[in-house]
């Protein structure tokens, strides 16, 4: 119901440290990269773990239960670290990390965690963090009700403006259930930049489309790389008797 009286609200003075709640077993180094599991607790970053922020301090949790203690982390700001193969030509390219220390430019399987802003020395850069997920973008294009075994080839989805790199793709069912997909009626969902492959998924008896209303990963991500006036394509290719139905495709990019 609505307010009837004035009210106290809580507020933070600053974004730069937040607190999260550790993961069972789980030891989380000071200067680390911070990763939130499953379950919504925190942990070394794991490649694919949306990233929290860099550990402030160290959280020792490997006898404990699930938020049996806490860790503060940075949540914003600039930090100097390795990255082998950077140079001042990789300024302003969106980073990505491995592990809770390896960063990279590989956006495949890995963790978005930021922008590079500066080369700092030979292999050192200047890491301003991201854990908001803010400078990510999302692209999204519908596919139609296909009749059953038709296609759609390298259909133009969406066009970048600027470099990017893709993160993530997926499909999500527009609340119909699919039908006629099976192992010799398959239905394959391919994203693409120009010419090259960016994620493809099989869908067949083994690996069926995702039920109404739910979403499925495309999965690994290659040729993550977009220059100014690529074109992202969406393919579509349908058995005989498979048919989909309605559904999206969403490509996350940065």
């Amino acid at each position: 119901m609505a307010l009837t009286a004035n009210r106290e609200v809580d507020h933070f003075v600053d974004q730069e440290l937040r607190t999260f709640q550790v993961a069972a077993a789980a030891n989380i180094r000071k200067g680390s990269f911070v990763g939130i599991n499953t379950s919504g607790f925190a942990r070394p970053l794991a490649a694919g773990d949306a990233f929290v922020g860099l550990a402030y301090e160290e959280a020792n949790n490997a006898a404990g239960a699930n938020g049996a203690i806490a860790v503060r982390v940075f949540t914003e700001g600039d930090f100097v670290l390795t990255l082998s193969g950077a140079a001042q030509g990789s300024v302003g390219r969106h980073v990505f990390a491995s592990d809770d220390e390896v960063l990279t430019f590989t956006a495949a399987g890995n963790s978005y965690v930021g922008v590079m802003e500066g080369a700092f020395a030979t292999n050192q850069i200047v890491l301003r963090i991201d854990p908001l997920r803010r400078l990510v973008k999302t692209a999204v294009h519908a596919v139609e009700d296909l009749s059953a075994g038709a296609d759609i080839s390298a259909r133009a989805a969406h066009a970048f403006n600027s470099e990017a790199w893709i993160i993530a793709a997926r499909v999500v069912n527009q609340a119909t259930a699919a039908a006629g997909i099976d192992n010799s009626n398959t239905c394959v969902v391919a994203v693409g930049i120009n010419a090259g492959t960016v994620a493809s998924k099989t869908y067949d008896a083994s690996n069926p489309f995702p039920a109404a209303n739910t979403s499925d990963s495309l999965g690994a991500i290659s040729n993550a790389r977009a220059s100014t006036g690529n074109v992202l394509t969406v393919a579509v290719t349908n058995g005989a008797t498979a048919n989909p139905g309605p559904f999206l495709v969403e490509v996350d990019y940065v």
